[in-house]
């Protein structure tokens, strides 16, 4: 063989080693596949459902709502609610027959009364009446109730450390269901409006450190309280300011927060038509004592084909058996 076909032929051999080296190489750089272990595995542990508690016959069942109606406002004021929406609301609402609805964003006691006067038409009685408000001159907290009310609270909404006091209060009701007392802590923090006066999510955040306050005293004076926070807290579940309301989990103060889904499994509860975003900002939580009495069966978030009629949120209905 001549001395330039063996130079050539040395030539391509070198060129295809590299060749195979860098294929070798760039196969080590792609993702790896999906590992496929066939190695046979025990099957994962079913844990068992929550069996329901036994039945108390010292807690007679009834139904609870939460409700943001958006500007259910006496007509003097704006944006005034439309004919069209209040119906909605009020079909809404009847069609969930509650014993107890917790109301936010409503004007005074003219709106509350006639809320009152158009469910009592559609059969829904509730004769029991209260109405609380904060720096909000406008949009207050209402509670609408079959069952007699045992107490009202006054709470401070005056922040400590602040000049801010809370903007739509707190609501503070005890109710007594025919044998047992079932207190009410209704809120409506800050919503994430930007306004220039202060800091809305700081704002928001100790709105909610004011309410678990308050909320703790109840709790230190009887660890067994059947207490209920709830309302509209304008942000989501794992936001600082909603932890705050939950408090600290695995002790006995925790709040905890009653997860529902409307019909469609899906949990959202508000709609922010600018920018097309669902989210889940208004909660039920219960205490501890008041934990194994929720019938989470038939809990849920009503998905009424009226409900962007009625308002921007969705109400959340809450059994208690």
């Amino acid at each position: 063989m001549k001395l330039g076909h063996i130079a050539g032929f040395m030539l391509l051999s070198v060129l295809g080693g590299l060749a195979v080296l860098g294929a070798v190489r760039l196969k080590k750089a792609e993702t790896p596949p999906w590992r496929q272990d066939t190695t046979e595995r025990p099957s994962a542990q079913v844990i068992p459902a929550e069996e329901p508690s036994p039945e108390d016959p010292s807690f007679p069942a009834f139904s609870f709502v939460t409700y943001n109606v958006k500007n259910w406002l006496i007509s003097k004021q704006s944006p005034e609610k439309s004919p069209e929406a209040k119906a909605a609301v009020i079909r809404i609402l009847a069609d969930a027959s509650p014993d107890i609805i917790g109301l936010c964003e409503i004007g005074d006691m003219d709106d509350v009364t006639e809320i009152q006067f158009m469910l009592k038409a559609e059969g829904i009685d509730l004769p029991h009446i209260h109405l609380t408000g904060g720096e909000d001159s406008v949009r207050h907290l209402a509670l609408l109730s079959r069952l007699p009310f045992a107490s009202i609270g006054k709470p401070d909404t005056s922040i400590p450390g602040s000049d801010q006091s809370m903007q739509r209060g707190m609501l503070d009701v005890t109710v007594d269901t025919g044998g047992r007392q079932v207190r009410l802590l209704g809120l409506h923090l800050k919503s994430k409006r930007t306004v220039q006066e202060f800091d809305q999510a700081a704002l928001r955040l100790a709105e909610a450190a004011h309410a678990r306050k308050y909320a703790d005293t109840i709790l230190a004076a009887d660890p067994e309280a059947l207490l209920i926070i709830y309302g509209d807290f304008n942000d989501t579940t794992r936001s600082l300011s909603t932890r705050t309301i939950y408090g600290t989990y695995r002790t006995p103060g925790y709040m905890n927060p009653i997860h529902v889904k409307d019909s469609r499994g899906e949990s959202w509860t508000h709609c922010y038509a600018v920018e097309d975003t669902y989210s889940r900002i208004d909660f039920v939580t219960v205490s501890k004592a008041l934990k194994s009495h929720v019938d989470r069966k038939d809990s849920y978030v009503i998905d009424d084909p009226l409900w962007d009629t009625a308002s921007d949120h969705r109400a959340v209905v809450i059994r208690f058996r």
